[in-house]
């Protein structure tokens, strides 16, 4: 049930009437002389209600305490067929009848016949201000149940002009009736209202209230506030999606630095346990110049066996190594790489990065395993060769890869170039 049973109280004060109370502020009660001045300042003239209506009351809240909706109902009418004649139930009187009605509905999950219920209320004489205010706001949440946005709207927007101490969860309830009517400023602004509200009542806002708010701010296009809903979820409710929305966001805000620290955030929790999430965190490390941190990632993940060691993913450390200026750390997992893919494309580009750093003997070892794999798809690999060579002072081997380099479309230019330095250079060393 959203809201508890009553609470059967005497607030009399110099012969006031008894009444049938709450235990919380948002079901009916009456005024009193106490009241405060909002509510004191409407003067409505209230029927007393009766000791003998009083007694049949207090023996249907006994009914519906304990369970016993059906019996309660009975009751309840009952006491409507009871009094009529000279005895008929002043408008006080009724009200509570429907009221009770109304409550006792909502309990056993008829809301429709509840609102009929409460509605009736409302249109009973001299209704004490209070009973009005929480009259409404249980209208409200029906309706909100029932998916009557509007209804519940036009009816909070009343309560809060008659309610003396509207509470936090009052906007959240309009909050939410404006979301679903699509005007989600409206409903941005009873969000920020309900926690402003809330932390004057020094209470900390509920994490459903940041949801709606976020849900709320993607739809009016606010994507900064966006942002900063889910920062502050991240925060106060750390959760795995929270942070990953975040940097959802920030990627649409083109903030590559802020969505690397949401993700970041997210890893260092513990909470990137997936291959495919572990490897767009390196991705996003490479793509904003953090290539040790890539590195670091990665080598951390594939010791844990949460990345799997296949030439693609050795790949991907070395290109982090290597974008780190670490070819001590890159070469070794290239290398890895390459075997492990038999891969002709690997083996080329280890050889470049092992010429790049003075391997030259390891280079040509790479760059004849990459021909012995697929001549065809090793296409330069016959540069990389004669290149090697060359760097080894093999000038008449360098010389023969390169004119086989020649017949390939895509190297024949280098392969030209090479070979008339290479005849010179042959023929000033015979000179000397």
């Amino acid at each position: 049930m959203r809201r508890p049973w009553f609470a059967i109280a005497w607030l009399g004060v110099l012969g006031s009437p008894l009444w049938l109370l709450p235990a919380s502020k948002a079901v009916a009660a009456a005024e009193v002389s106490a009241a405060p001045a909002r509510t004191a300042a409407i003067t409505r003239r209230t029927p007393r209600m009766r000791p003998a209506v009083f007694e049949r009351f207090a023996a249907v809240q006994r009914a519906a305490e304990g369970g016993d909706h059906a019996q309660a109902l009975g009751m309840l009418e009952s006491l409507s067929g009871d009094f009529d004649g000279g005895r008929t139930l002043n408008s006080y009187e009724r009200a509570n009848l429907y009221y009770f009605r109304g409550f006792i509905r909502d309990a056993r999950g008829e809301r429709e016949a509840a609102v009929l219920a409460y509605r009736q209320v409302l249109t009973q004489q001299g209704l004490p201000l209070t009973m009005e205010v929480n009259t409404r706001y249980a209208l409200a949440q029906l309706h909100l149940a029932l998916g009557q946005w509007t209804q519940a709207a036009d009816i909070l927007v009343t309560w809060f002009a008659i309610s003396d101490d509207p509470s936090p969860e009052a906007h959240v309830l309009l909050a939410r009736a404006r979301h679903e009517q699509g005007r989600n400023r409206d409903a941005l602004k009873e969000l920020d209202a309900a926690i402003a509200e809330a932390r004057q009542r020094h209470l900390a806002p509920q994490e459903d209230w940041y949801l709606l708010m976020r849900t709320a701010a993607y739809a009016a296009g606010d994507l900064k506030r966006t942002a900063f809903t889910l920062e502050t979820l991240a925060r106060d409710f750390p959760r795995k999606e929270y942070l990953l929305q975040l940097a959802a966001i920030e990627a649409e805000l083109n903030q590559p630095a802020r969505r690397v620290a949401a993700m970041e955030a997210a890893w260092l929790a513990g909470w990137l346990v997936d291959a495919q999430e572990l490897l767009g965190m390196a991705d996003l490390y490479l793509a904003v110049g953090l290539p040790v941190r890539a590195a670091a990632l990665l080598e951390q993940e594939l010791a844990a066996g949460r990345i799997a060691e296949t030439p693609t993913n050795l790949a991907l450390i070395a290109t982090a190594w290597q974008q780190a200026r670490e070819p001590a750390l890159a070469i070794p997992r290239l290398e890895a790489a390459a075997r492990l893919g038999k891969d002709a494309q690997l083996w080329m580009r280890l050889a470049g990065l092992q010429l790049d750093h003075e391997q030259p003997a390891s280079a040509a070892e790479s760059a004849r395993a990459a021909l012995a794999l697929d001549g065809a798809a090793a296409d330069g690999a016959r540069v990389l060769l004669g290149r090697a060579l060359y760097e080894m002072g093999r000038l008449r081997e360098a010389r023969e890869a390169f004119l086989l380099a020649q017949q390939e479309p895509a190297s024949q230019a280098t392969a030209a170039q090479w070979l008339r330095f290479l005849d010179t250079e042959i023929a000033r060393r015979e000179l000397l």
